[in-house]
This record gives structure tokens, C-alpha cells and sequence, in this order.
């Protein structure tokens, strides 16, 4: 058996100050550096091992010896709305495992494929459209953050979903509760019980109108009105894709127009290739910033052995996203943003059974935005280049609160 490098008399810290807000907690490379997985201390005592590497973050995610639910004893508590979850024994389709997994997967996976989502990208383009113009209608200096950033993927969702888009600031303000990594765990279940609530009177709806071709019509007429799963499973699915739709592609669009403004000569180039080459920008972009800042959290199922150090069954492990995808080992100059790096094999949207089911529909959303954006407000700049970046504190998704922008 071999020795256990990273045993020692103490977990350690979850590392989330950041230097800079384009790049991880600085901690990270010198944790990447060091043999073995540390442990890392979580809520109600545990110290689950902590996953910092590209190759040891891809072997984990794509093992069957992990479990992503919260009733398993060892799996690792981190936020309050771990807790609220986990105490209110709510279901979700990241909190089960294979094949349960799978099965509520390949029921969604269909309304999320490439070739669904190009389909509506007449409509995205009309929404990204919209939100420049309100940019370009407003007085300079502006906010990135409220006028683009946030407008462009709540417009979308609500239009995949069939949420009235006039609902917006309701489920962005109630998810943004559910969402924030110091809340208190009553605060959470209030947030996700106004946000069921709401969802809720829009599935039952759409179960007597029985009409409509948005996501949650078609849910609710192929699932829930045939009996294969009760209404309460279809809000919860609601839920899921409305928060998750939102909030990580709004992140990088803002976070993305700030790194771009900071470094011309990849906007330049981005604005400069054709599609194939953008899309390819897009995917180092999503490497670079990775703002699923919170890591990912499984119990081992499995006795397994990660970087040399051995992980048995009845652990827990953290696995760090961003840092992951800083790794040099499998990133040449990982610290340097460059568009022609060809980067799709990152993490940013995780890895195996549990990545992320709406790649395809970010991935659209950030391309037609900066294309977009770049194209039509070429002067666009930061408004105060000596201001520091408004950043999210205490967030499971990074990203910038403001982004006062000027043209």
C-alpha cells in the first residue's frame, strides 16, 4: 500500500480570495504542486479530500465509484443550501447517481441538443440584439452587468422554459438568495420554496391547457400527464434549469467583456476569425475564468487511488473546477488567456455523467453575445480603468456584481 503524502495534523481552508478576478485563488497552484489530496475542512466537522489537478479532476468525474447524493453519509456538506437540501430531503437532478442519473437526464437531454438550440438562435440573436440596444440607449457611462449581462440568458431561459420574461427580477432575486454561499440555511429554504411556488402555478398551467411547445409544456404533457413523473418533479426540474440557465452564462458574459477589454489583441483576433475559430475563443474563455467557483462535491463509493494517495470508500471529495483548468500539466502557459488555444478538452463544465446539460446553449449565447457586442459598440471600454472590479463575494458562481462600461 502506498503512503499517504498528504495526511497531516490539520485540514486546511477552502481557498476564495482572489488577486485577481480573472483567476483563481492564487493558493491553488502551489496545492496543485504538492503530492497527494489535502483535506479540506466542511460544514458539521468533515474534511473531505480536495481534487486540484486536470488529470485526477477527470479520473474522479468519470468514475462509478462516486455519489453526488445528499443522503449519503460521506457526502461533503459545503453551503448552507447543501444543508437546506439535504434536511428537507429535497431531490434534483445533480444530487442522484446512475442509472437514476440517467434516466431524468435522456428526458431532458433532447430539449438541450445542439441541434435544438441552433434552432433558436434566430431568437437568441433577436434578444442579444435588444439588450445592446438598451445599452446603447442608455446614457455612457453604463452597467454592463444590468443592461447585458443579466437581461441576455434570463431572456433566454424564460424563453426555453415559458416563464413571462416580466417575472425576471422575481426568480433572479430569489435565486440569487438561494445561491449566495453565506446564507443561512432557513434563508435558502424560503428562496427555493417562493421560487417552487411560482413554478409550480406554471406547471399546473400548462397541465390544463394542456398547449404550448416550451420545455415545461412538453415536460408536463409527455411526463407528468402520462403519470411517468409527479408535478412536484417537473417544478423541480423547472427550478434547476431556471437558476443554472441563468446564472453561470451571465457570469461570463460579464466577466467576459471585462477580460476582453482588458486584453484588445484577443478581442482583435476573436472578432477577426470566422465562426469556427470564435467558437474555438469561447471554449478558452470558458477554461480561463471557469466561474463555478464552488467545487464539486461527491462520496466515495469506491476504495480508489487519485495522484498516488489512496481514497477510501466513506470519504469525501471536493474538487476544484478552476483550478483543474489552471493545470499546467495539462495546459501549456495555463495562466495566459490566448483564443487560439485550442482548449475543449477543459472542465469548465465539469466532466462524465454529471456535465453540464446546457454546454450547447451557453456555448451559443456567449459566441453570438461578443460577436455582437465587439461588432456593434466598438469604443467599448471600462468606464474607470483605476476602479477595482466589483466582485461577488461569498458566491457559488464568480463573477462581477457591476461593470460600469463607457463607448
Amino acid at each position: 500500500m502506498s503512503a499517504d503524502p498528504s495526511a497531516g495534523p490539520s485540514a486546511i481552508t477552502y481557498p476564495t480570495e482572489r488577486s485577481c478576478p480573472f483567476s483563481p485563488p492564487a493558493e491553488f497552484a502551489g496545492l496543485r504542486a504538492v503530492p497527494g489530496l489535502p483535506r479540506v475542512k466542511a460544514l458539521e466537522g468533515a474534511e473531505p479530500r480536495l481534487i486540484t489537478r486536470y488529470e485526477d479532476a477527470k479520473e474522479v468525474l468519470s468514475s462509478q465509484g462516486i455519489s453526488a447524493r445528499l443522503d449519503n453519509p460521506a457526502f461533503p456538506l459545503f453551503s448552507p443550501g447543501d444543508v437546506q437540501q439535504r434536511d428537507d430531503k429535497s431531490e434534483s437532478l445533480i444530487r442522484t447517481d446512475d442509472p437514476e442519473h440517467l434516466v431524468q437526464r435522456r428526458r431532458l437531454a433532447r430539449h438541450f441538443t445542439v441541434k435544438r438550440v441552433n434552432a433558436l438562435r434566430a431568437d437568441i440573436q433577436r434578444i442579444i440584439d435588444d439588450a445592446v440596444d438598451d445599452l446603447l440607449a442608455s446614457d455612457s457611462p453604463a452597467d454592463l452587468i444590468e443592461l447585458v449581462a443579466q437581461p441576455i440568458p434570463s431572456r433566454v431561459i424564460c424563453l426555453l422554459l415559458g416563464v413571462p420574461y416580466s417575472d425576471h427580477a422575481f426568480f433572479r432575486n430569489a435565486a440569487s438568495r438561494a445561491l449566495a454561499g453565506n446564507a443561512d440555511p432557513s434563508e435558502v429554504r424560503v428562496a427555493l420554496g417562493e421560487l417552487a411556488q411560482y413554478l409550480d402555478a406554471l406547471v399546473g398551467e400548462r397541465l390544463r391547457t394542456g398547449g404550448g411547445d416550451d420545455v415545461l409544456a412538453q415536460l408536463a404533457r409527455d411526463l407528468v400527464m402520462p403519470g411517468t413523473i409527479a408535478r412536484a418533479e417537473l417544478v423541480t426540474i423547472g427550478m434547476t434549469l431556471l437558476v443554472a440557465g441563468f446564472e453561470t452564462t451571465g457570469n461570463m458574459i460579464g466577466l467576459g467583456t471585462a477580460l476582453f477589454l482588458r486584453h484588445p489583441d484577443q478581442r482583435d483576433l476573436f472578432l477577426a476569425g470566422d465562426e469556427a475559430a470564435q467558437a474555438e475563443a469561447i471554449e478558452e474563455m470558458l477554461r480561463y475564468l471557469s466561474v463555478a467557483q464552488h467545487p464539486r462535491q461527491f462520496a466515495v463509493t469506491e476504495d480508489m487511488t487519485v495522484g498516488g494517495c489512496p481514497v477510501r470508500a466513506g470519504e469525501g471529495v471536493l474538487i476544484s473546477l478552476p483550478s483543474a483548468n489552471r493545470d499546467a500539466a495539462a495546459f501549456d502557459d495555463p495562466d495566459v488567456f490566448d483564443v487560439r488555444r485550442p482548449a475543449r478538452g477543459h472542465l469548465a463544465f465539469s466532466h462524465g455523467t454529471h456535465q453540464c446539460l446546457g454546454q450547447a446553449l451557453a456555448r451559443l449565447e456567449l459566441l453570438l453575445t461578443f460577436r455582437t457586442l465587439f461588432a456593434r459598440v466598438p469604443t467599448l471600454r471600462a468606464a474607470d480603468a483605476s476602479r477595482p472590479y466589483d466582485i461577488k463575494q461569498h458566491s457559488r458562481v464568480h463573477g462581477l456584481n457591476s461593470f460600469p462600461v463607457a463607448w
